[in-house]
């Protein structure tokens, strides 16, 4: 049997740890159905995200992580620049449409994703190969401000739940040193970033609190 992709609770089928060759298997076993996607979104919010290195503000700690929303990027290409889901540069501001919708909802409702990590991000919490199921982790709050490319884009702090197996890491020791000096400085700023007063429109610059859409990938 594999867990129902749009259910939210544990998978009492795919234990924390889970490891999958490719993003196809992970699809079939239930825990995070898009193949491309970073975002899984539903009517009501969010159900899985997955975390392959595919946006530079991405910043990692295992246990806690801010995750970049979807869109912002061209991904026609060109005859000299075919469409690469995974490297197009951000052109513009994202959106609060969508997967990043979805996603600002589990805030709201204090409902948990289901997070996977593959191994092309860069993280020391990522697996060397592959991708692995890390656990349920809530969405605590989330926030628009300008990216390292100099857009706006929509950022989600995430912190692992309580009550479920370990992390299937292993300890990792000096995080900030295994960062890059970008994502250091981004840890540095990130409670900075999202300090500011609420706001209610997706082109607020202030925390609040359907799949990265149109192949956007993570």
């Amino acid at each position: 049997m594999v867990a129902d992709p749009a259910d939210c609770a544990p998978c009492p089928y795919v234990a924390v740890g889970t490891w999958w060759q490719t993003r196809r298997e992970c699809c079939a076993d239930g825990v995070h159905r898009p193949t491309v996607a970073g975002i899984h979104a539903g009517p009501d919010g969010a159900y899985s995200i997955a975390l392959s290195g595919g946006y530079e503000d991405d910043v990692d700690w295992g246990e806690c992580f801010t995750y970049t929303g979807e869109g912002g990027r061209d991904l026609k290409g060109t005859t000299a620049q075919p469409k690469n889901l995974r490297t197009a540069p951000q052109s513009r501001d994202q959106q609060l449409t969508r997967g990043n919708l979805a996603l600002s909802r589990n805030v709201e409702t204090r409902t948990p994703v289901r997070v996977i990590r593959g191994y092309k991000l860069r993280s020391p919490y990522a697996p060397e190969q592959g991708y692995r199921y890390d656990g349920l982790y809530w969405v605590e709050k989330y926030w628009l401000c300008s990216g390292q490319s100099g857009f706006l884009v929509y950022k989600y702090a995430m912190k692992r739940c309580e009550d479920q197996a370990p992390p299937p890491w292993k300890d990792v020791s000096g995080d900030e040193a295994l960062l890059s000096d970008g994502a250091a400085a981004t840890k540095r700023s990130a409670d900075e970033d999202s300090g500011a007063e609420q706001g209610d429109g997706p082109a607020a610059a202030r925390p609040n609190g359907a799949s990265r859409a149109d192949g956007d990938s993570d």
